[in-house]
């Protein structure tokens, strides 16, 4: 466990983590997500991403299981997947922009449209 979330621990603030791990590369990249559960009412920004799945900085941390519908908007288009919580990191609002507070979710059944569209772009992306 990182130092910094031990001491998130020790000082009482929530620390929820799902099971499993991935398995896909990541893409450390910052896109506009619109999420929610009834609603995409929320709006934050991706830290990375895959094609399984995203971590996104927020603080409105919702509990593991939970399934939620999130919007991507990348350069040239819009993605709208459903996608489940694994894990989550919830911090005082003081201190929300130096924690890595935030959700970890997995798409669930992204489509081929959505695989086929992240490796090219993730391609382009990784290119210097």
């Amino acid at each position: 466990m990182s130092r910094e979330r031990s001491a998130i621990r020790k000082q009482g603030h929530e620390l929820v983590e799902g099971a499993g791990r991935r398995r896909e590369k990541r893409v450390r990249k910052r896109l506009m997500v619109r999420f929610g559960v009834a609603a995409l009412d929320k709006t934050a920004f991706t830290k990375n991403i895959s094609e399984a799945g995203f971590f996104i900085h927020t603080n409105s941390v919702l509990k593991p299981g939970t399934t939620i519908q999130v919007q991507i908007q990348f350069p040239d288009r819009v993605f709208v997947h459903w996608a489940t919580i694994t894990w989550g990191l919830q911090a005082p609002p003081q201190l929300a922009h130096v924690v890595g507070c935030g959700i970890g979710a997995r798409f669930l059944d992204p489509g081929q449209e959505w695989i086929e569209y992240f490796r090219e772009w993730s391609t382009a992306t990784r290119k210097p």
